[in-house]
C-alpha cells in the first residue's frame, strides 16, 4: 500500500504545482538546522512531523482521496443498534472507506485536494504546523476561502479500534520521508493529456504505467 500511496502521492503534486513548491520548500529546510536550532532530519529524524508537516499532509490528503483499500468489512460479534435498526450478531458490515472520505459531512470541500485542512502557519516562524480540529472553527462567517480542519479520526485507511492496522504509524512515516526526499531534489509532472485511471484489485492500483516526467530540481540561491 506504501507504494500505491506514493504513487498517488507524487500524481497530486504534479497536478498542483503550487502544493508541490511548498512540498519541496518544506524537505529543503528540514535537511538542515532550523532557526531554533533543531537539528536536520539527517542528524535525527525523531522529529519528523514538525519539520515535515505539510508533507504529512500532502500523504493525509492522498489517504483521503486515493485510499489504498477503498472498501473493508468486519462480522459482527454482538448485536448492533444503528438508527432505529438492529443488525443481528454474525453480519458481515461493509465499510465504504471511499464514501466516508468523500462525504461533506466529514470534510468540507469534499473533492478538492487540500493540504491546508491539515495544517497551517504559524504566526510566529511561518512554518506549517499542525491544525487542531478540537479548538478551530468549522467555518469563518463571510470568509468563502476558509478551509476548515481535518477531524483525522474520519480517516479510515487503515481502519479503527482494536483490529486497525498496526504499521500505519510507520507507514506514514516511511511514506512523508520518501516522498519528501524524492521531492526536494526533483519536479514531476504530469505528460500533456495523461489521464488517471485507476485499476480496480485487492486494492486500488495506478495505472501499469503512471510516465510522470522527473527531473533534477534546480537548487535556490
Amino acid at each position: 500500500t506504501s507504494s500505491v500511496l506514493l504513487s498517488m502521492a507524487m500524481w497530486s503534486i504534479a497536478t498542483n504545482l503550487s502544493i508541490q513548491k511548498e512540498c519541496a520548500m518544506e524537505a529543503q529546510d528540514a535537511s538542515s538546522t532550523s532557526s531554533e536550532n533543531e537539528p536536520s532530519l539527517h542528524e535525527d529524524a525523531s522529529h519528523w512531523e514538525s519539520r515535515l508537516a505539510y508533507c504529512r499532509a500532502v500523504i493525509l490528503e492522498t489517504l483521503r482521496l486515493h485510499p489504498p483499500v477503498p472498501m473493508n468489512s468486519r462480522i459482527l460479534n454482538k448485536d448492533v443498534k444503528l438508527d432505529g435498526c438492529t443488525i443481528p450478531k454474525r453480519t458481515r458490515v461493509y465499510l465504504p472507506i471511499t464514501q466516508i472520505h468523500t462525504d461533506e459531512r466529514n470534510f468540507a470541500r469534499p473533492t478538492e485536494f487540500l493540504p491546508e485542512r491539515w495544517v497551517r502557519r504559524n504566526a510566529t516562524n511561518n512554518r506549517w504546523v499542525a491544525r487542531d480540529y478540537k479548538t478551530e472553527p468549522s467555518f469563518v462567517e463571510n470568509d468563502l476561502a476558509y478551509i476548515p480542519p481535518g477531524n483525522p479520526q474520519n480517516i479510515f485507511t487503515f481502519s479503527d479500534g482494536a483490529r486497525n492496522c498496526v504499521g500505519h504509524r510507520l507507514a506514514l512515516q516511511e511514506s512523508t520521508m520518501i516522498f519528501a526526499c524524492v521531492v526536494r531534489d526533483l519536479t514531476v509532472n504530469v505528460p500533456k493529456g495523461l489521464v488517471m485511471q485507476k485499476r480496480k484489485k485487492f486494492a486500488l492500483a495506478p495505472p501499469m504505467e503512471m510516465p510522470l516526467i522527473f527531473r533534477r530540481r534546480e537548487k535556490q540561491s
